[in-house]
C-alpha cells in the first residue's frame, strides 16, 4: 500500500521521474488493481443516474419505436444484484482500455525510435491513469452524485453550456478533458525519462497518439448516435 501512495503522490508532484522509474521496473500490478476496483466502484455509485438518464435517452430517439409500452416504462428500473453486475462488467472493459492505450502509445513511441518493450508502456499507461481514471473518475463520479446528471464536464465543454452532447463540435470538445490532458503530459514527461528522448520529442509522438485517439472516438461516438437515432 505504501508503493501504490508513493506512486500516486509522485505522478501527481513528480510525474517524470516516477513514471520513469516505474516503466524501468515494469511495476503495474498494484495499480492496475486498484484502478480496476476504484472503476467498479464507481460505476456501481452513479450507476442509478446513468441508468435513468440512459432510458430517458433511449425514449426521446428513433430506438423508442423498437420497445413496447410497457418495456419503454421499466427502461430505468434495476435490481441490485443488475445494479453489481453492472459494476463487474467494467472490470474487463476498464482492463482492455488500459491494454489498448498501451499498446498504441507503445506503437507510436516505437515508430518514432524510443526504446523499451510492451511492459514498459504498459506500466506507464497503468500509472498516468492514476490522474485520469483514479483521481478523475472520482471527481466524475462525485459530480454526478451530487448532479444527478451523468453530463458533467471536467474540460472544455464546461464553457459552452448551452451546446447540445450529441453535436458533432461537443464530442470534439469533450476530448479536451483536463485530467486527459494532465495524464497525456504526465505520460510524455515520464517516457522521456525512461526512454531518453527529448521532452518535445515525447510530447510531439503523445499529441500525436491524442489526436489518433481522439478521432477514432469522435467517428464511431458522432455515428453510432446517428444510427441509434439520437
Amino acid at each position: 500500500m505504501n508503493e501504490f501512495l508513493n506512486d500516486l503522490i509522485g505522478v501527481i508532484a513528480s510525474p517524470g521521474s516516477t513514471i520513469g522509474k516505474v516503466m524501468d521496473k515494469k511495476r503495474w500490478l498494484g495499480v492496475f488493481t486498484i484502478i480496476l476496483l476504484t472503476t467498479a466502484i464507481l460505476t456501481y455509485i452513479s450507476y442509478p443516474v446513468t441508468k435513468v438518464e440512459g432510458a430517458k435517452l433511449i425514449r426521446d430517439s428513433e430506438m423508442a419505436s423498437k420497445f413496447s409500452e410497457e418495456q419503454l416504462v421499466g427502461l430505468d428500473k434495476f435490481t441490485p444484484a443488475q445494479r453489481v453486475i453492472g459494476a463487474l462488467t467494467q472490470l474487463p472493459v476498464a482492463a482492455i482500455m488500459l491494454l489498448l492505450g498501451a499498446f498504441f502509445v507503445y506503437l507510436f513511441f516505437k515508430v518514432a525510435g524510443a526504446e523499451g518493450i510492451f511492459s514498459h508502456y504498459f506500466s506507464a499507461v497503468v500509472h498516468a491513469s492514476l490522474l485520469d481514471m483514479f483521481l478523475g473518475g472520482i471527481l466524475r463520479t462525485t459530480l454526478i452524485a451530487l448532479k444527478k446528471t451523468m453530463l458533467v464536464e471536467t474540460g472544455f465543454t464546461m464553457f459552452f453550456p448551452a451546446m447540445d452532447f450529441r453535436s458533432l463540435p461537443y464530442i470534439i470538445l469533450s476530448q479536451f478533458d483536463l485530467f486527459s490532458i494532465w495524464y497525456l503530459l504526465a505520460l510524455a514527461l515520464g517516457i522521456a525519462c525512461f526512454a531518453r528522448i527529448s521532452l518535445q520529442k515525447s510530447i510531439t509522438v503523445a499529441v500525436s497518439y491524442f489526436l489518433f485517439k481522439s478521432l477514432v472516438f469522435v467517428s464511431f461516438s458522432y455515428f453510432s448516435m446517428k444510427l441509434m437515432g439520437m
